[in-house]
């Protein structure tokens, strides 16, 4: 059932319209992201701890080999490649480039965000390592925009994620495109698109680097925290 009361009428266009955050553009047609952000046969067909760090994993086309025994030889840029690399899209590729030689070692947008990151996980007792890769890539997701993270904080305590609950008043269009993100990463659905991510004016640099990483924490797993080059 459409959540849209004008579904199939003439007025289904303005609807949508009218129910989208604030300077969010309309969707236009585009290659769906998911396919990057999730293992390619999804949680149901592969539910390994660390995606693809194993041979073995066919289903999720990685050629990336014993990832946790060997972090330390990976380099950011790689990686970035490695996730995104069969991408076609010209203009993502070009912003996934300038985030590479942007890298500096720091995986979190500022201290701030690490901040949140980890007392949350200190505030529960929770150890990362016993946490799916899944969850702590939304984690990261939801505590980099402080609006955000203020109506997504009480929702995470119990592990689950019920991104519905989620008040979305007050947040802007960088913290909606985080939210969609995080969609796209608990349900597998599409809710956003390479060519939203693509676009400078849609989504800013910080944004952009928030979402790029929140995908290689769920590919690789927290062992990404370590990359430093």
């Amino acid at each position: 059932m459409s959540k849209l009361f004008m579904y199939g009428t003439s007025l289904e266009g303005i609807e949508q319209l009218m129910v989208m955050v604030p300077n969010f553009q309309p969707r236009r047609s585009g290659i769906v992201i998911n396919n990057y952000f999730n293992c390619r046969g999804g949680d149901k067909d592969c539910r390994m701890g660390v995606i693809n760090v194993d041979n073995n994993c066919r289903v999720c086309a990685s050629d990336d080999l014993n990832f946790k025994v060997n972090v330390n030889k990976k380099i950011y840029k790689d990686l970035v490649m490695d996730c995104f690399g069969r991408i076609k899209n010209k203009t993502l590729r070009d912003r996934l480039k300038e985030l590479s030689k942007s890298f500096k070692g720091e995986v979190f947008l500022n201290y701030q965000h690490k901040e949140r990151f980890y007392n949350f996980l200190q505030e529960q007792n929770w150890v990362i390592d016993d946490i799916s890769s899944r969850f702590i890539a939304i984690l990261f997701l939801l505590s980099a925009d402080e609006s955000l993270w203020k109506n997504s904080e009480e929702i995470l305590k119990d592990n689950k994620v019920d991104l519905k609950k989620i008040c979305l008043k007050g947040i802007d269009t960088n913290a909606y495109a985080l939210y969609q993100t995080a969609k796209t990463l608990s349900s597998g659905r599409e809710c956003i698109k390479i060519n939203e991510l693509a676009d400078k004016e849609l989504i800013d640099d910080i944004t952009f680097k928030v979402v790029i990483n929140s995908a290689l924490i769920n590919r690789y797993g927290t062992e990404l925290f370590l990359i430093t080059k």
